[in-house]
């Protein structure tokens, strides 16, 4: 009788009805090989993340700045803290009321040469770059000077009797976020002291005149530096 047992009896018991034969190793489920060979599938995903990015930049345009993120590790503790500021908001540095312009601009190095002849200062039988932009009234008139960006003021020379300050005028200097330094000479009167937190918008001093720019008349130097160098006030002000 054993002789005449069904030669796959065996075979049957190794691999009963039913069971199904293991999978490869790293091979994907069948469940979602057949999700992902779909024809919407794919599609779906792109319309999602495009609606993410236009809600992102929907929001970012109703703030009116851009969010700076930086990273900081802490080595001793294997911690990372995420920091996020607002980038700075500039806004033109003068009463808008006494309708003011750019008389003279930024000096650039790497401009032609009528553009770097329009943009010298006369001075004691010399000519020098100008670092700014000179901004007057259109009437000739002192005007309130106002702070470009929110920032710490760090330096005022308000001493008219100062051989220095009736050469370039009064001046203060704001520190503002992200490396920036402004500038504000020639001035006539200063409104603001040393330590002083001033917000954009705010009064700082009054226009005037000085000596190495006294074609001018009565104006507002604006110098602006970024780390350490000077830049082209146009870059970050907006149109006047």
């Amino acid at each position: 009788m054993d002789e005449n047992k069904h030669p796959n009896q065996n075979l049957s018991k190794e691999n009963p009805k039913g069971s199904q034969a293991p999978e490869t190793p790293g091979s994907a489920p069948i469940a979602s090989r057949r999700v992902f060979s779909k024809r919407w599938v794919y599609p779906a995903i792109y319309l999602g993340a495009a609606a993410l990015i236009i809600g992102l930049m929907y929001v970012k345009s109703q703030t009116g700045t851009s969010p700076v993120t930086s990273t900081d590790v802490n080595e001793g503790q294997g911690q990372t803290t995420t920091t996020t500021t607002q980038a700075l908001t500039w806004q033109w540095p003068a009463d808008p009321a006494a309708a003011t312009k750019v008389t003279l601009g930024f000096y650039p190095a790497k401009g032609t040469a009528d553009q770097q002849a329009a943009a010298l200062v006369s001075y004691d039988n010399g000519y020098y770059p100008h670092q700014g932009v000179d901004i007057k009234a259109g009437s000739g008139q002192p005007f309130t000077v106002l702070a470009a960006a929110d920032g710490k003021v760090t330096a005022v020379n308000a001493d008219p009797n100062n051989q220095a300050n009736q050469l370039k005028g009064l001046t203060v200097v704001v520190t503002s976020p992200g490396g920036y330094e402004e500038h504000y000479e020639s001035l006539s009167a200063v409104k603001v002291k040393v330590g002083d937190t001033v917000r954009a918008g705010q009064a700082i001093g009054t226009s005037g005149t000085c000596l190495f720019e006294q074609s001018q008349g009565n104006h507002l130097f604006f110098a602006v530096y970024k780390d350490g160098q000077l830049i082209d006030p146009a870059t970050v002000l907006p149109k006047s």
